[in-house]
């Protein structure tokens, strides 16, 4: 099982809700490798419930239920038991890399490894639901992307 981690700040809104649109796709793929999404916050109040906002947002992908998510940290067996670690900022990476710099080589953030592009996926944190809606499609295309180039569909 090749585990994917997904990363954030707090993990209730961005990692979770890419965690939940991977494995939507991963459960339905036909990739000879099984992959495996899980999500950790870089400064996360452990066992916080997703946001209101994300699990509404999820509403729009069938089969990405957030509402039994809890929030928790990054460990070092995080980072050890993943085959990529996909953060939502540059910033995320960066942090993750000066704790961790052994794992240069499995660290990108998810714009960068799936478009070789230098962007974030910005916060929806404390916005309207609709901003957690925008921000649900702007993961739900990288996280398509992504499923694209592991071949699972």
């Amino acid at each position: 099982m090749k585990r994917i981690l997904f990363v954030c700040t707090g993990n209730t809104c961005r990692s979770p809700m890419a965690q939940a649109l991977f494995n939507r796709l991963a459960a339905s793929g036909q990739s000879e490798d099984e992959y495996q999404a899980f999500s950790a916050g870089l400064s996360a109040f452990a066992g916080v419930p997703a946001s209101a906002n994300a699990v509404k947002a999820m509403e729009d992908y069938p089969g990405a239920d957030l509402s039994d998510h809890r929030a928790r940290n990054i460990s070092r067996e995080d980072i050890d038991s993943a085959y990529l670690v996909l953060t939502m900022s540059r910033s995320h990476k960066q942090y993750i890399l000066s704790l961790y710099p052994d794992a240069y080589q499995k660290v990108y953030t998810l714009k960068e490894y799936v478009y070789g592009a230098a962007d974030d996926i910005n916060d929806p944190y404390g916005g309207s639901e609709a901003v957690y809606r925008r921000c649900a499609a702007e993961i739900a295309q990288a996280v398509e992307k992504l499923a694209e180039k592991l071949e699972i569909i």
